[in-house]
């Protein structure tokens, strides 16, 4: 069906697929389309409509926005992606160029165009375009004679509903999109003169903001937000505002605040929520994470990220049910895909239901023996030790060995494992035996994992032996034992130690966490109290091994217990054990 809506100074609209639009759009079962608006081809052959193909994305995307029958992915999401996918060749098709991104923001439909010159003016030509099925749904064309009309036209025919844009000003729109496009050195020039054309355009603004701090300009950021906040700018565009002066002053609670703000005004922006659901579980907000990644789940229901992620956080927030619940729904959705298994059975470890644990790494194994080199085998030996049972665990973790003992850091995973299930003597042979067939990467973990032993064990002559005949320390682990290693001392010797040893900028952020780990093997658990509140408050809410030291020192239960992990044996995993 073709439908013409006049010629000559009113625009012209073409459309097929009628049923894919909104007028005539019937409602289908499932989960609502997420939209992407990719750059347009321009095919006029005028140089200076180049800037056009740009602006198509930014203005379907923000009026569109809350329009159709799903959310719409922004414009500025899409470009977020796309850096780390390449630059875009000037000229190139916004579809070749933007369909990775958009399909990485989770779209499930794609708008594309291009641009052409007619006897009646510009003519714009649209495709929205199924990805899932690679079917075109609907092809629109407008006729107008100027850009922003036939831009605004081109959105009114998609949805009735479609909002007006950020400014109404074509020179503020092709200034704006013309430094998207440039080069960095020009770009500053053109968003200038942007916000000159139009002093509430918005997205003019925060780009002039972000490309000023991009220069270093941290004062003359500042600058330009007071004087953004002077205008009427759009919700969204305050929102950005408050959350760039956040990230200036270093104010992580306002961060999360601006963050939310400019989120629930940009809904379809996955990338943005994404970014907000990690920044909450950082700050210990479970619950507000979980609350976001289910509102990414349900926009991307076939995102296993977001399901596994949801299901993590939700049982960080105390929700076991919710989370085991969301975990069995991943696992439904993913049947051939053992990491939902093997993430429930993480669940039920942190809670302690141990049982359940094994169960489901051992049936996370079976449907894939080599998912993480057989790492649910691992998981599931620790799993039914701390059940009580003790030779099922040992007759599993044999299994895992046989996957295993080919690798150069297995010793180290052999021995923790002996050690912490109570057979110390035969950890310290075994890693003991090792030292002169270990590879050289290997060869200073093995010896540093002696020296943490040695020091549990009040040996800190031998303790310091082997930490001087592991090297130079090239890992923090290493630095710490090292040190950890020095002579025993009162809690201001040791500070005064740590402030001579490692004042550089580079090892400054680990100089409490090194005093920490050196109380505690200096016997001094009492005084170690207050460092230790120190750095569990500092770190991040999803860094549990941490945050349990502290707990332990003042004689509390961690809420979970501890994953393990079998390709990162931690050498301090025996001092949390004793405390």
């Amino acid at each position: 069906m073709f439908f013409e809506a006049g010629r000559s100074g009113k625009w012209l609209c073409i459309f097929t697929a009628c049923a894919a639009l909104g007028g005539c759009r019937q409602k289908i079962a499932g989960p609502a389309p997420l939209y992407a608006v990719v750059r347009f081809e321009n095919l006029s052959g005028d140089a200076s409509l180049e800037w056009l193909g740009r602006g198509a994305s930014e203005l379907l995307s923000s009026t569109l926005s809350g329009a159709m029958d799903g959310p719409v992915i922004s414009s500025s999401a899409i470009a977020r992606l796309s850096p780390a996918l390449g630059p875009r060749p000037a000229g190139t098709p916004g579809l070749s160029s933007e369909r990775t991104a958009a399909q990485l923001a989770g779209a499930t439909r794609v708008i594309s165009g291009y641009i052409e010159r007619t006897a009646g003016g510009l003519r714009l030509t649209s495709t929205q375009e199924d990805l899932g099925s690679g079917k075109v749904l609907s092809t629109i064309t407008v006729v107008d004679s100027s850009p922003l009309k036939a831009l605004n036209g081109l959105a009114h025919t998609f949805s009735a509903k479609a909002k007006p844009f950020q400014t109404s000003s074509e020179d503020a729109l092709r200034l704006y999109s013309t430094a998207r496009e440039g080069t960095p050195e020009s770009a500053g020039a053109y968003l200038e003169q942007a916000v000159q054309a139009d002093s509430t355009f918005g997205p003019a603004w925060e780009a002039l903001i972000q490309f000023t701090l991009s220069r270093g300009d941290k004062q003359g950021a500042e600058t330009l937000i007071a004087k953004a906040r002077e205008q009427k700018l759009d919700p969204l565009a305050v929102a950005t505002l408050d959350l760039d002066a956040a990230v200036l002053r270093g104010d992580q609670n306002g961060r999360l605040a601006a963050l939310r703000q400019v989120s629930a005004h940009n809904s379809g922006d996955t990338v943005l929520r994404r970014s907000l659901a990690e920044s909450e579980s950082a700050a210990g907000q479970f619950a507000e994470a979980a609350a976001d990644w289910r509102k990414l789940r349900d926009v991307l229901p076939s995102d296993p990220d977001a399901w596994n992620q949801l299901g993590y956080t939700l049982a960080w927030s105390g929700d076991y049910p919710g989370a085991v619940a969301t975990m069995e729904g991943y696992a439904r959705l993913r049947p051939n895909d053992p990491n939902p298994i093997d993430s429930l059975g993480d669940v039920h470890f942190m809670y302690r239901k141990y049982k359940e644990a094994a169960d489901s790494y051992l049936q996370a194994h079976a449907k894939a023996p080599g998912f993480q080199e057989g790492g649910d085998l691992y998981k599931a030996a620790w799993a039914k030790f701390m059940a009580g049972d003790k030779s099922g665990a040992d007759a599993t973790f044999a299994q895992f060995r046989k996957l295993q003992e080919k690798a150069d850091t297995f010793p180290l995973v052999s021995a923790d494992w002996l050690y912490r299930t109570a057979r110390q003597k035969e950890a310290v042979a075994e890693l003991r035996g090792s030292v002169n067939t270990a590879s050289a990467p290997v060869k200073p973990a093995i010896l540093n994992q002696l020296a943490v032993w040695e020091l549990l064990a009040g040996d800190r002559a031998a303790a310091a032996k082997d930490a001087e005949a592991a090297g130079p320390p090239t890992t923090p682990a290493n630095l710490f034992i090292r040190f950890a290693t020095l002579p025993s001392g009162t809690p201001t010797e040791w500070d005064a130690r740590a402030t001579q040893m490692m004042s550089g900028p580079a090892v400054a952020g680990v100089r409490k966490l090194a005093v920490g780990y050196a109380l505690i093997l200096d016997g001094r658990k009492t005084e170690a109290i207050p460092v230790w509140k120190e750095i569990s408050d500092g770190a991040l809410a999803t860094d549990f091994a941490l945050r349990a030291v502290y707990t332990r020192l003042i004689g509390e239960q961690p809420k979970f217990a501890l994953l393990p992990n079998p390709s990162n044996v931690n050498p301090f995993a025996a001092v949390l054990d004793k405390l």
